[in-house]
């Protein structure tokens, strides 16, 4: 019969091995570099490029006078240019706080008036609807102000809560103005049926600033204000007009998936 005494040390030894085998499969549960971190909250390296997607609204500048025409004639006013409005980035990174964007967006307005002060001969509005449509494609420069994340020993990187970035570039701006319905010639106020636009590319530069929330080690929320400015000469049933403004503010938010 053994001993108390030798029970004791058969006891203790079997708890000091089941102790340092909790210990050693905890270890090993852990991350190398990374202790006490989730598997959620770090990469194993700073990304190399991203994919965004944003919508938002676009308030439109407005400035030239084929709007002033069109407001004074129809019952249309300039914040009806204002629409929802679309974006797709894609970006690589050329420094620690720098990447090259390449970018698209677009956007529509649409709206339905008649004329102010003239009515067919039966009492009846003089209907059209007017469209302008936006296609930037843009190539931006993005510095980030505040770090994007950090290193964590050699094998792990830890993005930040939130980066604050600004940035800037230019492109060219596909536009389309059109006009369809009813008109009145105004030589002889006659009634007619046409659809009138003008369309084509615009050179255009932008300035932005923005912040990216993290939400996951590769997913953040992106909250952005970006102002366009560009103009282009009108053609076709336009011509005789002011080059029309194609500027605007655009207001975004969406997600920035890291690659």
């Amino acid at each position: 019969m053994l001993s108390s005494s030798l029970v004791a040390k058969r006891c203790l030894a079997i708890a000091l091995g089941l102790v340092s085998l909790c210990g050693a499969e905890k270890a090993t549960a852990e991350p190398a570099g990374a202790p006490g971190q989730s598997p959620s909250g770090f990469r194993f390296s700073a990304p190399s490029s991203s994919v965004g997607l944003r919508v938002g609204y676009l308030f439109a500048g407005a400035g030239s006078d084929i709007y002033d025409f069109i407001t004074e004639q129809l019952t249309v006013e300039k914040s009806d240019f204002n629409t929802p409005v679309f974006a797709f980035d894609f970006a690589w990174t050329v420094g620690e706080r720098v990447e090259l964007v390449v970018g698209v967006e677009y956007s529509r307005s649409s709206t339905r008036s008649e004329y102010r002060e003239y009515v067919d001969e039966d009492g009846i509005p003089i209907v059209q609807d007017t469209y302008l449509t936006q296609t930037p494609l843009t190539l931006s420069a993005r510095f980030y102000v505040t770090p994007r994340g950090r290193s964590v020993g050699q094998y792990a990187w830890v993005p930040s809560k939130a980066a604050v970035y600004v940035g800037g570039g230019g492109g060219a701006t596909w536009h389309r103005l059109e006009q369809a319905g009813e008109f009145v010639d105004f030589r002889d106020l006659a009634i007619f049926e046409d659809i009138l636009l003008s369309d084509g590319w615009a050179l255009s530069g932008h300035a932005f600033a923005g912040v990216d929330i993290k939400l996951s080690s590769s997913l953040g929320l992106v909250l952005e204000g970006r102002y366009q400015f560009a103009s282009h000469e009108l053609r076709g049933s336009f011509v005789g007009f002011d080059s029309i403004d194609l500027s605007g503010l655009r207001l975004t938010a969406g997600v920035s998936f890291k690659i």
